[in-house]
């Protein structure tokens, strides 16, 4: 979350706009985001929380709640690559320019993500390292041994594609 903030302030962007799971993991990234902004002088911020699972039509009312409520933001983050295609699909609906008058950037990097138009935004985190080292975790917990570490830092990367 910290890192999409530094990327879309660096981008220029003062108004933001979130549309977020009300999941555990996405809500830490939130945070993060938000205390970057509010390190920056608190630029304005128009938040949406949806019920997990993530979908595309929750994507959608996300964003078209955001704009009803007269927020215009000038780039969105999504807590998901799905909401962020639903609210990509919502912007389209309504005349509004991707990334001209409303840059987006989802979590996730799944595999539509490329393919979208224009491509999605995104945070890339390897989930097949995620999945070794959690095999690895219960295979050490299953042998009686304690894992070196509750959490495992397995990184991302931005992946500044058309939405941005």
């Amino acid at each position: 979350g910290e890192a999409v903030a530094r990327h879309l302030l660096a981008k220029g962007h003062r108004s933001f706009g979130l549309v977020w799971a009300d999941d555990t993991r996405a809500l830490a990234r939130r945070q993060g985001f938000l205390a970057v902004l509010e390190a920056q002088g608190d630029p304005s911020v128009e938040v949406v929380t949806v019920a997990a699972p993530s979908t595309l039509t929750l994507g959608r009312q996300g964003l078209a709640e955001l704009l009803d409520r007269g927020a215009r933001p000038t780039a969105l983050f999504c807590s998901s690559d799905v909401l962020a295609q639903g609210a990509l699909e919502e912007a389209r609906s309504r005349g509004l320019a991707v990334p001209g008058d409303l840059a987006i950037i989802g979590f996730g990097d799944l595999d539509f993500a490329r393919h979208t138009v224009p491509a999605l935004s995104t945070v890339r985190v390897d989930r097949a390292a995620i999945g070794r080292q959690a095999a690895d975790l219960i295979l050490a917990r299953i042998d009686g041994r304690e894992p070196p570490a509750r959490v495992v830092d397995v990184g991302f990367e931005i992946v500044d594609r058309g939405t941005t």
